[in-house]
């Protein structure tokens, strides 16, 4: 995206502007720059199971069977269900309690370290997911899940992924058994609290991961986001994320996207339907999964995740929403649990609350929990509804493209759309689209309707999150590298403000160097500039009486790489 957005409140004087991309700029505020406590936000770090490093056998490790449902009962039901509204489920939650320090064979090798195996089965299924009730595991000690060839191995999991609620889960592991292995280096070292009290029993969508068909579930006409259509949108889909959402004895496929808001302190807020999980707890949201970069590396399907490495994330809390499907825009915002890692490159998507349709984009998107796809509309969006109150979606059609015909469908659920501009204005609650008719319509809540008009109330409304110190902003571009916000300016002062032309900008450097300042109108384009040597608590003047009346933005460029601007109003003598 090359354009450039310029947000102000006619109230405030002082903003921020820095670089979101390397020829893009976007405002930063010069105070209260906030920063989250850092944290440990990887569901596992890298390591090899103590099993295949001693090449041990698993004849001799217990097997706990999980009773299997009725699917076929199951998939009547979905055949009812998908895209409507109605989140996609993928998978049926079996309750259980299997304590795997209890349950588990425990073994001492020969280090004097200590082993702990177990097996859980449950007959046809595609892949299993283990939900705990109680996970903690002592420093030093490292949790594995793994397939029985150990195709996919899933861990090490650490005590840096302990909890205070003790609510976890780990990532789908392909097939019908799966393996944990426990390892602790010291023989004296307490035992795990590791309690599963749900297996997630996956009958569908998974059934291709090993298969000869190409990727995933999701149907032919789809579009990889590595293809051509995504080449100008790679910064927004590193916001995008694949969402495992837990509810009840039910999970179901989503998606979402990680939100900038206006202190640009890289705040972990994600996007999502509200449909997704209507009456989720919070135990249940403690349970949730976001896959970050979930993508395949080119155009064409890979025939297997087995060689990703899984970028996820555990845990949310909903602090917003807006009704299920068919009440208002259908909108959930989420705060995740933990700080998003900087390896995990993410991108905290723009978003637009202006009541405007736009006349093309896309939507990065999920589609039955597969890698990332991409869908392309190239008219105009129309304001309509998702059932009897006007006004709170954006109709949208999508449109042929060189590689295919992209459409959504179930999974896709809560997946951003985005305006020429790269920003968010809605995210999807559903609709008739599919490969096999491909010109019906699909349905996005409205981020502007979201934005204050769902409700008085801020639990109801995404403005309070987002512009948190009401700035007054209607849009606001994304932002990326954590290195960015470290770029803090010193605070640019300006006067008189407002002024009739002759300006003075007051430069609070200690060391004498150059810097430059620029002055940009409300259209981003450059009008005046000028170099200044800059000592301490020096005063450049600035003579602008040749501008027209208005608001511009002084941009002061410092040696040090630090960017401050401050607004200026231009109201003649």
């Amino acid at each position: 995206m090359e354009k450039r957005i310029f947000l102000f409140d006619e109230s405030k004087s002082t903003i921020i502007l820095k670089t979101s991309g390397i020829t893009q700029f976007q405002f930063l505020l010069i105070f209260l720059i906030a920063s989250l406590t850092p944290a440990t936000a990887q569901i596992s770090t890298p390591g090899i199971p103590m099993s295949r490093l001693k090449s041990l056998d698993s004849h001799s490790v217990p097997t706990i069977s999980i009773t299997s449902p009725d699917t076929e009962q199951l998939l009547r039901e979905d055949a009812f269900t998908d895209k409507y509204g109605i989140a996609m489920r993928f998978a049926q939650n079996q309750p259980t309690h299997i304590d795997l320090a209890k349950e588990g064979l425990w073994q001492q090798l020969d280090d004097g370290s200590q082993i702990c195996r177990l097996k859980i089965t449950s007959a046809g299924a595609q892949a299993l997911i283990m939900y705990y009730s109680t996970f903690e595991i002592p420093q030093g000690a490292q949790l594995f899940l793994y397939d029985e060839q150990q195709q996919q191995i899933a861990g090490a999991f650490t005590s840096t992924n302990n909890r205070k609620s003790g609510a976890f889960a780990t990532e789908m592991i392909y097939g019908s058994t799966t393996m944990l292995e426990y390892h602790s280096t010291s023989k004296n070292s307490r035992h795990p609290q590791i309690v599963i009290d749900e297996v997630g029993y996956v009958y569908r969508t998974a059934e291709t991961i090993y298969g000869t068909r190409g990727f995933g579930g999701s149907d032919f006409c789809e579009v990889n986001v590595a293809c051509f259509e995504g080449a100008q949108w790679q910064q927004q889909a590193k916001g995008v994320a694949r969402i495992i959402v837990k509810q009840g004895t039910s999970s179901v496929w989503c998606t979402g996207s990680l939100l900038n808001n206006t202190r640009l302190d890289h705040t972990p807020w994600l996007l999502t339907a509200d449909h997704c999980g209507p009456n989720a707890t919070q135990s249940d949201l403690d349970k949730w999964m976001f896959y970050f970069k979930y993508q395949g590396p080119d155009c064409e399907n890979p025939t297997s995740d087995s060689t990703f490495r899984f970028y996820t994330m555990v845990g949310a809390t909903k602090v917003a929403s807006a009704g299920g499907a068919g009440v208002k825009s259908d909108f959930k915002l989420l705060l995740l649990n933990e700080t998003v890692p900087d390896a995990y490159e993410p991108f905290y998507n723009g978003w637009s609350a202006i009541e405007t349709p736009s006349p093309n984009g896309v939507t990065i998107h999920h589609p039955q929990g597969d890698i990332k796809k991409i869908s392309t509309f190239t008219q105009p969006l129309i304001s309509d509804s998702w059932t009897a109150l006007p006004g709170t979606h954006w109709r949208v059609t999508w449109a042929q493209t060189q590689t295919n015909w992209g459409v959504t469908e179930g999974g896709s659920s809560g997946s951003p759309l985005f305006n020429p501009d790269g920003l968010i204005v809605g995210q999807l609650t559903g609709g008739t689209a599919s490969c096999n008719h491909a010109t019906s319509p699909d349905y996005y809540g409205k981020f502007s309707y979201s934005w204050d008009q769902s409700d008085t109330l801020p639990e109801h409304q995404l403005k309070p999150w987002l512009d948190p110190i009401n700035m007054g902003v209607l849009a606001l571009e994304g932002i990326t590298d954590i290195a960015e916000k470290e770029t803090a300016a010193a605070s640019l002062t300006i006067f008189p403000n407002p002024g009739n032309g002759l300006v003075f900008i007051k430069l609070n450097k200690q060391n004498n160097t150059s810097v430059e300042i620029q002055v940009m109108d409300i259209a981003g384009r450059l009008v005046y500039q000028q170099s200044e040597n800059a000592s301490y608590d020096k005063f450049a003047e600035l003579d602008l009486r040749h501008l027209e009346h208005g608001v511009y933005f002084v941009k002061v460029n410092q040696e040090n790489g630090a960017i401050a601007v401050g607004k200026l109003i231009l109201r003649g003598y």
